[in-house]
This record gives structure tokens, sequence and C-alpha cells, in this order.
């Protein structure tokens, strides 16, 4: 009795290694996680350009043909570049924009305080060819996401 016993509890121990085993076989394998990645990011920034151009061909060959390695150069990327936008509400008069999002406030400021950019700046003011108003505005953080099985930051568990 007491061999048929220990033979039962030996099973059972083997079994419950055996699974616990297979489990972790089977379980994804994740890369440790770095202190980059879970450093906050900085919040992005979006500079909005509103304009009428008085002379769109000097326009484009002394200044916009020119801005895109700039933009490059300080992390900012074009999302959107047009004519006349549509309106929803409001009375706005413009026929050009151009919506560029860059990494951060930081990095927008930069692009705009730079020396470079200075100089195509002062071309356009200096040429006339256009009345502008141009805004930055702060972004919001993105979205955290949590890893798969483990709790989000915001208490709700990540499916």
């Amino acid at each position: 009795m007491k061999s048929s016993r220990l033979v039962a509890v030996s099973l059972v121990a083997l079994v419950s290694v055996a699974l616990g085993a297979c489990a972790t076989l089977l379980e994804p394998k994740t890369a440790p996680v770095t202190a980059a990645e879970t450093a906050p990011a900085a919040n992005p920034a979006y500079l909005v350009v509103l304009g009428t151009l008085k002379d769109r061909k000097a326009f484009m060959e002394g200044y916009a043909a020119k801005l895109p390695p700039l933009y490059q150069k300080y992390g900012g990327a074009y999302l959107a570049i047009g004519g006349q936008p549509i309106v929803l509400e409001g009375n706005l008069s413009v026929s050009s924009f151009v919506l560029a999002k860059w990494p951060s406030v930081e990095a927008a400021q930069a692009f705009w305080n730079s020396p470079e950019y200075d100089l195509l700046r002062r071309a356009r003011i200096d040429n006339a060819w256009g009345e502008f108003t141009v805004l930055l505005l702060p972004g919001l953080p993105a979205p955290v996401q949590a890893a798969p099985g483990l709790a989000h930051p915001n208490g709700v568990n990540a499916r």
C-alpha cells in the first residue's frame, strides 16, 4: 500500500514537473525591457502654417524647395501640404497650408531658431512672397501600451 501511494505521489510530481516544463516552452519569449524603452518620450509638436501666396513660383524656388533637408535635420516630417483647406466652421481665407510633426516642442523651436531656417525665413519675409500665420501646437503623449499579460498603467489589463 505504501509503495502504491509512493508511486502515485511520484507520478503526480513527475506530471507536475512535465506540465510546468511544457508551459515554460509554450510561453512567448520576450526581450528584457531596457531603461530607454521605459523612459517617457517627449510629447510631439505640430507646426501649422497658414498662408496666402503672392508669388508662388518665387516662394517655391527660394523657400519651399529648400525646407525638406532642414525638416529632416531637425526631426520634422510633413503630414499635410496643400492649397485651400476645407473650412468646416468659421472664416479662414488662405491659399496654402502646411502641417508638420516634430518629436517635441523643443525640436520644432530648434528648427525655427536655427541659422539655416532664419536665412530662409528672412528671404520669405523680405521678398514679400506671401503673408503667413505660423502656430506651434504641443501634442499629447502617445498612448501607453502594456505588454501582453501585464497590467496596464491605468489599471486595465491588456489582452
